[in-house]
């Protein structure tokens, strides 16, 4: 029984010798636990803030994600619109330069009325040098004409006074030469023929311009004119 009584009073002393030490040491285990329940909530927080940090950042990232492949498809999309719209407006401007041409060679430009026209105006063409052919031949011939006639009438101008020239029955004329092969020609008649025709025409007009008055005062005179009908040899 007294140990009883004694171990319960070391216990209850011992009870009171904590209770007195834990009540001096109250502000050293108040800051203690005030330190620890710092630690606590700071770890908490950082654990909350990192939590919410790795979200945000997740979050950020897939957003980010999100609009980069929308801007992609977005910028893809554009890239594949200007291709198709520069596909399509050659293949659009190749239709109409066709359809044009066909407009253009159909009911404008046809090909057949073309080679009709040409053919047509290459025969009017062969036709017309053909008229400016035969006009320039017929324009040299009459040119030529001319100058044969002038010539003749010069020559014949010249011959009027030449028909001493001629020949007669006791004596041939130098243009009528016995033993030439050929007699010398002028317009391809003998020179001796032309100036025969030339002294006649000129006899036969100076007697049909002369009056019978005029002729019987020339023979009064005592020269006398050749008959038109006597010819020369």
């Amino acid at each position: 029984m007294f140990n009883k009584k004694k171990l319960l009073q070391n216990i209850i002393e011992l009870y009171y010798e904590q209770v007195e030490q834990m009540e001096s040491n109250y502000d050293i285990d108040n800051r203690q636990a005030t330190k620890i329940q710092s630690y606590y909530r700071m770890y908490v927080l950082h654990k909350s803030y990192k939590k919410n940090q790795n979200a945000t950042i997740t979050i950020q990232k897939y957003c980010r994600a999100y609009l980069a492949r929308q801007s992609v498809k977005q910028k893809l999309s554009e890239c594949k619109n200007r291709r198709n719209i520069i596909y399509l407006s050659h293949q659009a401007q190749t239709i109409q330069r066709y359809f044009r041409g066909y407009i253009y060679r159909k009911y404008v430009h046809d090909f057949y009325l073309r080679k009709k026209q040409l053919e047509l105006m290459n025969i009017k063409n062969q036709n017309f040098l053909q008229e400016l052919r035969s006009k320039a031949e017929q324009e040299k011939e009459e040119e030529k004409i001319r100058h044969e006639q002038a010539a003749k009438q010069e020559f014949m101008k010249l011959a009027t006074n030449l028909h001493h020239l001629t020949s007669t029955k006791s004596q041939p004329g130098i243009y009528k030469p016995p033993f030439a092969k050929e007699n010398p020609k002028a317009f391809d008649i003998e020179v001796e023929t032309q100036l025969k025709i030339a002294f006649q025409t000129n006899v036969q007009w100076k007697s049909q311009k002369r009056s019978g008055s005029a002729q019987r005062a020339v023979t009064s005179q005592g020269f006398r004119i050749r008959p038109q009908s006597q010819k020369l040899k």
